[in-house]
């Protein structure tokens, strides 16, 4: 791909979801480069039949939606390509990518994905490929069976898990580049493949920097005045909501007058009644679901950044709140190591359940919040702004196209 022709077809292989989130944001971003490069990119999406079916209702879906159908999803050309309806260490096997023509006219592929088993047809066919991963599969399911999901659990404990582990060793080691997310899971990738270490790089999700920059009006116009920020959904176990309301409260008993700030869905009950209990209604807000430009204005704003989540495989919501200025504290989750650094960009917390330790880092860094402001943006620019980051695809796309 180093000397493209206008409007040469390219692909970008996935299995998630069009939904918010990290793989598709950089499903997106991988679009728009190749674009950008004179490309004419299609995104191929295997999709499993949805809801709460029998086993016979699923192969009747299958069968039924079996051929691929090209749409528009998001301002992107997208092939939707029904998965088989198999347990899982037979789904990433799907018929079309492994046997069939609908990757075979391109040169390679460029796989973006959660983990690496959606590129598993291409290894076995000796098809060209680059990967994007945010995470390893052990890494994702042990985060979410610490948080007590009964399906992680499951996979992990049945003997077909060795093989799906294998499939993911077999994806990345065949891979002609291998770039990963954050730096915690390129270390991981390495330790899980070791042939495989030359070829691993981190490419975190890139943040438009001239959007998301600093603007002290922000926090001057504040409607809460000074606030922690967390902007998640805040429902799910792995983002830790409770232990960071725990930690609120020691925080007010310093600073009664900030405020913590949870955008991203309507709280549970069980989040709503810990509020209560412990005397913070009137100083957790929930703004919910917000619009660009209303989170915008909510990182410009915001004292500090808290990500106290449990497992990341980066965490878009973090970089683009240290791009607006806004030093973070996190947990040591995997997604925030490298990017929040000490004296720099914020603070890590090692002990992802001690509220009493992440309350503390926060009373730590208020004090320098002011001065890590400019540092924070530089850090963004340098190290994930769209420059940056499409210089370092470039290889990659170069390394599928020999």
């Amino acid at each position: 791909m180093s000397s493209p022709n206008p409007g040469k077809p390219a692909a970008i292989l996935t299995i998630e979801a069009a939904i918010p989130g990290g793989v598709p944001t950089v499903v997106e971003v991988t679009y728009r480069a190749m674009e950008r490069r004179g490309y004419r990119p299609t995104v191929y999406r295997a999709q499993f039949a949805e809801g709460d079916l029998s086993p016979w209702e699923r192969i009747r879906a299958a069968v039924h939606d079996r051929k691929p159908k090209l749409i528009d999803e998001r301002g992107l050309d997208t092939m939707i390509v029904p998965a088989p309806p198999v347990p899982l260490w037979g789904f990433y096997v799907v018929p079309q990518f492994m046997a069939g023509k609908l990757l075979g006219r391109y040169r390679g592929v460029f796989v973006v994905s959660g983990s690496a088993n959606v590129a598993l047809p291409l290894a076995l066919r000796g098809k060209p490929y680059a990967l994007w991963l945010a995470t390893t599969y052990r890494d994702e399911l042990e985060a979410k069976a610490r948080v007590g999901d009964q399906w992680a659990m499951s996979v992990l404990a049945k003997p077909s898990w060795r093989l799906i582990e294998w499939q993911e060793k077999i994806a990345i080691r065949r891979a002609a580049s291998v770039l990963s997310m954050s730096y915690h899971t390129a270390e991981r990738i390495r330790a899980l493949v070791p042939e495989a270490a030359g070829r691993v790089e981190t490419v975190p999700v890139p943040v438009d920097t001239t959007i998301y920059k600093p603007d002290p009006d922000a926090r001057r116009e504040s409607p809460y005045g000074e606030y922690l920020l967390l902007a998640a959904r805040i429902n799910d176990p792995r983002k830790n909501a409770g232990m960071l309301i725990n930690a609120f409260a020691m925080i007010r008993n310093r600073h009664p007058r900030l405020k913590l700030v949870l955008a991203g869905e309507t709280p549970g009950e069980a989040l709503q009644s810990l509020i209560t209990e412990l005397g913070l209604d009137g100083s957790v807000v929930f703004a919910g679901t917000v619009a660009r430009e209303e989170l915008l204005k909510l990182y410009q704003g915001a004292a500090l950044f808290v990500l106290p989540s449990t497992q990341e495989g980066l965490g878009i919501v973090m970089l683009e709140a240290l791009a607006c200025g806004t030093p973070v504290v996190a947990t040591r989750c995997g997604g925030p190591e490298g990017f929040v650094i000490e004296g720099e960009t914020g603070k890590l917390v090692d002990d992802l359940h001690n509220a009493e330790a992440f309350a503390g880092a926060v009373l730590d860094v208020l004090p320098t919040a002011g001065q890590l402001r400019e540092r924070c943006a530089a850090f963004a620019e340098a190290t994930y702004s769209y420059p940056a980051v499409e210089a370092r695809l470039r290889k990659a796309f170069e390394a599928i196209a020999q």
